[in-house]
């Protein structure tokens, strides 16, 4: 079998220009096929990262150029033009909401072939526009269907004139208030992706912003034309709303660049003249030039929590009344998936244009968290797959080294394993935060948890509530098990005792906390080596009444558990078992019976107590 060109088929794989499975198989030729579905697969993945850095090039570009359209209805125009180049649609159109009517009118369109279009009005209730309106949330159909929405003749005749089958509209909202709906429409039945309905979600969102600033700069000319007296008024209005443009472009060339939120809050300083800081999903600092007294041992204060919370709801600016706080906080929304948070300390007061400034930076760093996500589970992969290599134990120990140093990690010292279960989120979240606490751990998901290992001199107990610290927030936490320091290559066996005495700890009712496998040394018997040795030291001494209890469904085993708890006492055995006293004499003298008169003795009862203890925990 020949071996393909490896460097011509790795070129291949990241090419920047089409390449079909066929091309790949082709030049991978002589690969087993598990390699070669893999190349294919991650090809596909790159392809699609490709795709929605493309996309999110085009929205900002788009947004760039709207932002320097200063009147509402060349705007409005230029808004339905670009969504079409972005959505690659039939017809794509815009109508703006008469809150006072209840009213939509189609404003512009694009692709339209009929004059219905033009100035279409939608009465209150009719059609999918209004479903937008009433719930302030995307809304879309594969097959419009007239009987499924309220009907309205002229509605009706514009869209069979168009032939309009398959519609998504997204409500364009600003400061909470719905300024219209933008559509999206193909001649042809279809359904819309999740990616094109986040795409033009994101469109409206940006444009509804742009178009509200339009709207304001041109009432405020128009108030400036009318009342000498509100000029001075007008003209700061005007300059705030060029700021707010200027820093809506500001971020535009920063995403297109690259840069992460440490940009967007440096920027977002200097256009407020004030702090500011940003959170990520778990609320730690990740960026800013804001206080670190906003946080306390890695956790945020818990009245900005409260109020990063209340933000949640609708991503707007909840403001914090407390000289030792920042002056408001804007949670970072995709969805109803909470992404982070923009911190803002205090100063004079902020205008209606800052704080909404201060959102649509909020906005923008949730999109850029996203498209690092995106990256991250690229890597998240390759790096699981690198993990749970190094653990395994069958791995070829010189590949692994040679796969360690194409990643720039040094395997030579001694390494701690440290791993996390039992917590109430999702192992992503969890792989995430321990990778975010230093950039040289390996992380990777193990078993029912997270594994992370770490080249570190620090105490195991003291590294294990750290990693707890950093964990901990609103939800109930878990176990954090750290094992001993040992080399790289002796690591498989450290880390099946570290997980496997995470799974034995609940059974004596340890659920949650740091520890470390050394406090816990003597339990480890269990699953170590010397299992075989244990199992044979439980049925030794417990057996006869194991076997009595399943032949008789009684409990001498419980009994006798409960009484060397309560001290050799009948009476708070009794108690403890909610029976009579004289029942627990009855089946002490049948343990007895069955143990021998021995049973008694301070030597005796100090192994059975143990057989009792590891026998429960085996359980």
């Amino acid at each position: 079998m020949s071996t393909p060109d490896l460097r011509a088929l790795a070129e291949l794989v990241i090419a920047d220009r089409p390449v079909s499975d066929d091309q790949l198989r082709d030049a991978a030729a002589g690969l087993d096929d598990d390699t070669t579905r893999t190349l294919i697969a991650a090809r596909g993945r790159l392809d699609r990262l490709r795709s929605r850095d493309r996309e999110l090039s085009a929205l900002m570009s788009s947004i760039r150029e709207l932002v320097g359209v200063r009147d509402v209805q060349p705007l409005l125009q230029k808004l339905v033009d670009r969504a079409h180049e972005l959505m690659g649609t039939d017809v794509t159109y815009l109508s703006e909401y008469d809150a006072e009517t209840d009213e939509l009118f189609v404003r512009a369109n694009r692709g339209a072939v009929s004059a219905n279009m033009r100035g279409l009005r939608v009465p209150a209730g009719v059609g999918l526009a209004s479903k937008v309106v009433q719930t302030r949330s995307p809304q879309w159909t594969d097959e419009y269907d007239e009987g499924a929405f309220p009907r309205d003749s002229e509605v009706t005749a514009a869209v069979q004139a168009e032939h309009m089958r398959s519609i998504l509209g997204v409500p364009l909202i600003s400061s909470d208030r719905v300024l219209g709906v933008l559509f999206a429409a193909d001649r042809s039945t279809h359904g819309f992706s999740t990616d094109q309905i986040a795409l033009l979600t994101a469109f409206a969102n940006h444009g509804a912003v742009i178009l509200q600033t339009a709207r304001l700069l041109e009432a405020e000319r128009t108030a400036a034309a009318k009342a000498a007296t509100a000029s001075a008024e007008a003209e700061r209005r005007a300059a705030a709303m060029e700021a707010s443009a200027a820093f809506h472009e500001e971020l535009t060339r920063l995403v297109l660049a690259g840069e992460g939120s440490s940009a967007i809050v440096e920027s977002l300083a200097r256009a407020l003249g004030r702090e500011v800081s940003a959170a990520d999903r778990d609320l730690v600092r990740v960026a800013g030039t804001g206080l670190d007294a906003w946080w306390v041992d890695d956790q945020l204060r818990p009245e900005i929590v409260a109020a990063v919370e209340e933000s949640r709801n609708t991503a707007h600016w909840v403001g914090l009344d407390s000289p030792d706080l920042p002056d408001g906080v804007v949670a970072a929304m995709a969805g109803s998936t909470l992404l982070g948070a923009l911190l803002v300390g205090g100063g004079d007061e902020l205008d209606d244009v800052q704080r909404r400034t201060i959102e649509r930076a909020a906005q923008i760093h949730a999109l850029v968290t996203m498209q690092r996500d995106a990256m991250a589970d690229a890597e998240e992969r390759v790096r699981g797959e690198f993990v749970g290599d190094l653990v395994s134990g069958r791995a070829d120990w010189t590949a692994l080294q040679q796969r360690a140093k194409q990643r720039g990690v040094v395997l030579d010292g001694d390494w701690l394993p440290v791993y996390v279960d039992g917590w109430d989120r999702q192992r992503w979240s969890l792989t995430r935060s321990l990778a975010a606490m230093d950039t040289q751990w390996l992380v990777a998901q193990h078993g029912t948890g997270v594994l992370a290992l770490v080249r570190s001199d620090e105490d195991a107990q003291e590294l294990a509530d750290r990693v707890a610290r950093r964990l901990t927030g609103t939800e109930s936490p878990g176990l954090v098990v750290a094992g001993d320091p040992v080399p790289m290559r002796e690591m498989p066996a450290e880390v099946d005792t570290v997980t496997s005495l995470a799974e034995a700890l609940p059974g004596i009712g340890v659920t949650k906390g740091a520890v470390t496998a050394r406090a816990y040394a003597p339990y480890l018997v269990l699953f170590g080596g010397g299992a075989q040795r244990a199992s044979g030291f439980i049925t030794d001494q417990l057996q006869p009444l194991i076997a009595w209890d399943s032949t008789h469904a009684s409990a001498l085993v419980a009994t006798l558990a409960t009484y060397l708890e309560q001290h050799a006492s009948v009476t708070r055995a009794a108690e403890a078992l909610f029976v009579h006293p004289n029942t627990v004499k009855q089946r002490l003298e049948r343990i007895g019976t069955l143990l021998g008169d021995d049973w008694r003795t301070p030597e005796r009862q100090f192994r059975l107590g143990i057989a009792l203890r590891l026998h429960q925990l085996k359980r």
